[in-house]
């Protein structure tokens, strides 16, 4: 990439430093580490991104430092992941490998492939349906860094193997994949589906030849599993995409090479077998529920609790995407003015169609726009690789001071709220927190002076550190968090016998029946009579009351207490309502 000159400061023109007022250039003396600190950056990029496997190798490392702590230890989270889990745990359990249920209900809102992948991270881990919810997080896992391999590609093609290597550093260090990295849930892989379309749309876009074989291959059975992971998002995000660029061109005739008559075929044979078994199996109630109850029903609405106006995926991404977002912002000024060069114009027309349906849609999760991150890392990578960022507006130094400021609110806060919940404090957390802070207020003085690509790798550092102490450290230790985790361990310490059947009364999250068994009962509190009777009933059984509901419970077994006991109490906060609730655990007298 060359450079275009929107940078007017340009760390090789000693006449181009930062303006600080109006009028005249004022030359700013430099402090020397700055500009040895600045140098080094620069000398490490070039010698690393000389060789494509270097920095993909590279890049992969950095990418599960970001990624990995916290994937084993943070236990189930409630409630998508854990009943994502749940299902595939019962796919194992009862043989079917086409219904998909969560307990004795159905499950029909997303189809069937992330499902299959998680039962193949089970079977892999060697544990099958006992594996832990890590087995269940690798298709996650593997999404993820597929994601950033593919950023990697498609910022190579489009210019330098450096604008590949700072994308797929943007991405690694993007606070919202790694979330998603490290839950069981669809997002991830799909994301990297998605992807992979992509990189062949680019590839046809700008080269105007026809596909290679391998190259269609990859594009339709990208689609086909996409499709099979979370249905037509897939086809929306490139659909989108084609559409624009077709509008913007005047012609689709760069589609010519897809080998769509090889690929149409194929899509279908890989995709339909198990929408029609599924349809044969459920009389159709899948297509109901998935599209009627679940996907319009989003689109009218906001599902679960989950509404928010238009604008409100602008206003967060500021956090979902950080440390990247500051660099983002800094640049859009040069992506409006090279918004007609084919690198620019093919990721806004990856965007902003996909970006503006979400923010139309009236439910509203965070990861919806999550098949946009790409790009955006794609446009930041460009823009930093054509020095593109101004310093003689103050706005532009309000927003950089954002890279320590977050910094220190997560850095500082998180161990601050394990005092709080827990009453303990962590010293390792609370030690990599002020390095957090450290390296954000090193880039944000670097930033502030013109060196925007050094600052921007100190602030790709944040990110592995912050994430080895918020999910390697702090989220494992919020015991109070994770009442299912607290309600398992005291069931395992008092149960009677090695095989027991668990009711709970008052608490009804997923991650409880993943981690207790497919058969545990969930029982509506005004039913504490069932509970009862379930308890006194013949049998290994242990009860789970609230609080609350004690006295009902109590009332409902009458003159046959004197064959119960109360052999543990648990206390915690439960986040899916946000208060602290008491249980108490309840098993027939030994």
């Amino acid at each position: 990439m060359s450079d275009t000159g929107l940078f007017p400061n340009d760390p090789s023109s000693p006449d181009n430093q930062p303006r600080w007022q109006s009028g005249p250039a004022q030359p700013q003396p430099e402090p020397d580490w700055i500009t040895s600190l600045s140098d080094a950056t620069e000398n490490w990029l070039s010698a690393l991104c000389s060789s494509r496997l270097k920095a993909f190798l590279a890049l992969m490392l950095f990418a599960l430092v970001c990624f990995m702590p916290g994937f084993n230890t943070i236990p189930p989270v409630d409630r998508d992941e854990a009943r994502f889990a749940q299902a595939s745990k019962q796919m194992m359990e009862s043989g079917d490998y086409v219904d998909i249920r969560f307990q004795d209900g159905t499950r029909y809102k997303k189809p069937v492939g992330i499902y299959w992948l998680q039962v193949a991270g089970a079977k892999i881990s060697g544990q099958g349906e006992d594996a832990g919810i890590w087995a269940y997080r690798l298709p996650s896992m593997a999404g993820a860094l597929l994601s950033v391999g593919f950023t990697f590609l498609i910022g190579m093609r489009m210019a330098s193997v450096r604008v590949g290597f700072l994308a797929g550093i943007a991405m690694s260090a993007a606070i919202l994949l790694g979330v998603e990295a490290r839950l069981a849930k669809a997002d991830a892989m799909l994301l990297a589906t998605i992807l992979a379309v992509q990189w062949l749309l680019w590839e046809l876009y700008e080269n105007r030849a026809g596909l290679k074989r391998y190259q269609a291959s990859i594009l339709w059975v990208a689609l086909s599993m996409g499709i099979l992971i979370k249905g037509p998002i897939v086809l929306m995000v490139s659909g989108l995409t084609v559409l624009l660029l077709a509008a913007q061109e005047r012609s689709f005739a760069w589609l010519k090479g897809t080998r769509w008559k090889l690929g149409i075929p194929l899509m279908l044979l890989i995709t339909l077998p198990w929408f029609i078994a599924i349809g044969l199996h459920t009389d159709w109630a899948f297509y109901v529920d998935s599209v009627g109850k679940d996907m319009l029903a989003k689109v009218a609405t906001g599902k679960e609790s989950h509404g928010a106006p238009p604008g409100t995926y602008l206003a967060i991404s500021n956090l979902t995407f950080w440390p990247v977002s500051i660099f983002l912002l800094l640049s859009l000024g040069w992506v409006w003015k090279q918004k007609k060069q084919h690198a620019v114009r093919f990721a806004l027309s990856w965007i902003l169609p996909t970006w503006v349906i979400f923010e139309l849609v009236s439910t509203k999760l965070p990861h919806y726009v999550l098949p946009t991150f790409p790009a955006l890392a794609l446009l930041t990578a460009l823009a930093l690789e054509n020095r593109a960022t101004s310093w003689n507006k103050l706005w532009a130094k309000i927003i950089a001071g954002f890279v320590p400021l977050i910094a220190a609110i997560l850095g500082i806060g998180a161990p601050i709220a394990l005092f709080i919940i827990e009453g303990v404090i962590n010293p390792a957390a609370l030690g990599l927190g002020l390095v957090a802070v450290g390296l954000g207020l090193l880039s944000f003085s670097v930033l502030v002076r013109g060196r925007v690509m050094a600052a921007f790798l100190l602030a790709a550092l944040v990110a592995p550190v912050l994430y080895l102490s918020i999910h390697g450290t702090i989220f494992p230790a919020l015991n109070n968090v994770w009442l299912s985790n607290q309600m398992a361990a005291s069931v395992n310490r008092n149960k009677p016998c090695e095989s027991i059947e668990l009711a709970s009364v008052g608490y009804s999250e997923p991650s409880l029946v993943f981690l207790m068994g497919t058969d545990t009962q969930l029982i509506d509190p005004s039913q504490t009579k069932q509970a009862a009777d379930f308890l006194i009933e013949a049998g290994c059984r242990m009860t789970i009351i609230e609080q609350s509901r004690e006295p009902a419970f109590l009332e409902a077994i009458g003159n046959r207490a004197d064959l119960i006991e109360a052999v543990d109490h648990v206390k915690g906060f439960k986040l899916n309502g946000g208060k602290w609730q008491s249980f108490a655990l309840y098993r027939m007298k030994m």
